[in-house]
């Protein structure tokens, strides 16, 4: 018996018209990001684990139990290569080694492709997924907190995702955030038994995640026992006032959600998310904030800087389905005889050559066929060619939104297509 295979896992095949999507979807956020002063770099799937070891965290769920590690032989290196599991500690890899520390006071980087997490798959969440993100290294001031928000936002409405919440928080500076740490260790040293089996782990080696938890217990702790304790430094609240003040004359509507930290230990001052009610459970398109420590602990100098991520898998859940007729594809080249296959194929070459998409028969269908296969995908010509239309030097070339059909000469025949298939587009 023969095996058949199906895909990994928690991987998605994307068939043709959800693959359009996507190109649709990743060409208009590049248009924005280029309007915002974005430049696009493209980086490896393979990285050393050590990058998102030092950048991302020990004791983070993306680098102790989510990374896929990648199996060598005989290649006579050792070190610990893995598939990405997220971009900005990549970025700042690539920041870093190429010199642009020196290059300028700041830059803005944005990249699209895919990351691997070795997640319990469900709606929503997969192990390998695509993330368009952005980063800004070198920016300290408040107005980049600002944009980074308003870029994630732009983008969001620009796709088109109309339902959406926007959370903000702080988590203060380097020193805030290690203070509010120890103390919330402190406390759930005294609630253990009230703590999901997780959050009992992550008490002691990642407090700040236990925030995160959505189990109602380990809510009510945080709720009733933690968020009383936070408090930032004067320098922190002034600027995270100064960013909400910006949103507020922005118009960009937000929450302030004080159990917002983000599951990445980079992370201090403004982190955000945003959601959508069309998801469920896992209801973030995208996330992020700023992170001053993270260059450092990669081997650079202390530099500020933000960034974030959105999802297009999730982009993809949370678009209301398309209505619109897919765009017509261009001409499509019928022959009524095998005889005129040949001068049909030369034809196809010719328009194509103009920019003109085109297709022909490879099946050797009938030409009743042919033009009801040009119907069903959508094309918006069909140039027909027959036995005696050949030796007349002519051609007939059919409208077929309008269903009108002309007889041209063979010499004019990328002249009409080219204006009809511009005038659908």
């Amino acid at each position: 018996m023969k095996k058949s295979y199906s895909r990994v896992r928690g991987t998605s095949d994307f068939g043709p018209s959800d693959s359009a999507r996507i190109q649709t979807l990743c060409a208009r956020a590049r248009r924005v990001f280029f309007l915002y002063g974005y430049e696009e770099i493209m980086l490896p799937v393979l990285e050393d684990a050590g990058v998102f070891v030092r950048g991302v965290g020990q004791e983070t769920d993306i680098v102790a139990k989510q990374m896929f590690r990648v199996s060598r032989q005989n290649d006579g290196e050792h070190s610990d290569v893995v598939l990405r599991p997220e971009g900005t500690a990549q970025v700042i890899r690539f920041y870093l080694e190429h010199g642009f520390h020196k290059k300028g006071p700041y830059h803005k980087f944005f990249y699209i492709g895919p990351m691997f997490r070795g997640e319990r798959p469900q709606k929503g969440r997969l192990r390998q997924f695509t993330h368009i993100g952005a980063e800004m290294i070198g920016a300290v001031t408040p107005w980049a907190d600002a944009e980074m928000i308003q870029l994630a936002w732009t983008q969001l409405e620009i796709l088109g995702i109309g339902e959406k919440e926007l959370k903000v928080n702080s988590l203060g500076c380097a020193e805030d955030k290690q203070r509010f740490a120890e103390r919330v260790r402190e406390i759930l040293s005294r609630q253990q038994a009230d703590l999901c089996p997780d959050c009992r782990r992550r008490a002691e080696r990642n407090p700040l995640r236990v925030l995160d938890c959505k189990q109602s217990d380990c809510r009510r702790v945080v709720k009733e026992s933690v968020l009383r304790e936070r408090v930032l430094c004067p320098k922190c609240e002034s600027h995270f006032a100064h960013v909400l003040g910006v949103l507020d004359r922005l118009g960009i509507p937000y929450t302030q959600d004080p159990f917002l930290v983000r599951g990445l230990d980079y992370y201090t001052h403004t982190v955000f998310e945003i959601e959508s009610p069309r998801l469920g459970a896992q209801s973030a398109l995208g996330a992020g904030g700023r992170y001053h420590t993270l260059v450092e602990a990669l081997g650079g100098r202390r530099c500020p800087a933000a960034g974030f991520a959105l999802g297009v898998e999730r982009l993809l859940l949370a678009l209301e389905p398309a209505h619109e007729p897919p765009a017509a594809r261009g001409v499509y080249v019928a022959a009524a005889q095998d005889s005129l296959r040949s001068e049909a194929f030369y034809l196809l070459g010719s328009l194509r050559e103009a920019g003109i998409p085109a297709e022909m028969d490879y099946a050797h269908r009938s030409l009743k066929a042919q033009l009801r296969q040009a119907q069903k995908s959508n094309y918006r010509v069909a140039v027909i060619l027959g036995e005696d239309e050949s030796r007349q030097g002519v051609v007939n070339v059919k409208d077929m939104k309008s269903s009108v059909q002309k007889t041209v000469r063979k010499e004019e025949v990328r002249a009409l297509c080219t204006e009809l298939t511009r005038a659908e587009n």
